[in-house]
């Protein structure tokens, strides 16, 4: 199986505002005692009938975003990268927005449910302030430890198009429809 290939927008020719990457992580199996994230051949998980063996789990898939602000003409600061996992449900809410322009936000917090709950806030908001035919902005935040970096890139309209085209195809494959 060819893996996915990345779609990245990078808007720092001039020294400005940054570069957003996202991959899609098709879903996978998972052992529960192990909590191996390891990507398995379903054969290893499903049985004959194509039903979950006993022990393993099945995670969805979803898109890594990455975002992050230039430090020169052409030059990225991905040591201060914001990597942001969004479910199905984020995609839902994403292809929205680059439909409609309504503005979203989310916050994900990535040891929720966890002793580290709260340690670490990510936040995403897209907005289209001259409305989505015109385009929008990526604006992502991350507090951990009492410090906050923000990254902010705006999407030209063919770049919404894409967009759009990649989201529908990976909530399919997301849940390997």
């Amino acid at each position: 199986m060819i893996r996915p290939l990345q779609y990245a927008i990078y808007k720092g020719t001039g020294g400005k505002h940054g570069c957003l990457q996202f991959n899609l992580q098709r879903p996978h199996f998972y052992k529960d005692k192990t909590r191996d994230f390891a990507m398995v051949a379903p054969g290893q998980a499903l049985d004959e009938t194509g039903r979950i063996r006993e022990g393993w789990q099945a995670r969805e898939g979803a898109i890594f975003m990455e975002i992050t602000s230039t430090k020169d003409k052409n030059v990225y600061d991905w040591d201060n990268k914001i990597v942001m996992a969004l479910s199905v449900n984020d995609m839902g809410k994403l292809l929205e927005t680059l439909v409609t322009g309504t503005e979203l936000k989310l916050m994900h917090d990535p040891g929720a449910k966890s002793e580290t709950a709260g340690v670490v806030k990510k936040y995403l908001t897209v907005s289209s302030p001259k409305g989505i035919k015109e385009g929008c902005l990526f604006m992502a935040s991350q507090t951990s430890g009492g410090e906050t970096k923000t990254h902010m890139v705006p999407v030209a309209p063919s770049e919404v198009y894409i967009l759009r085209s990649l989201i529908n195809a990976a909530i399919a494959k997301s849940l390997a429809w």
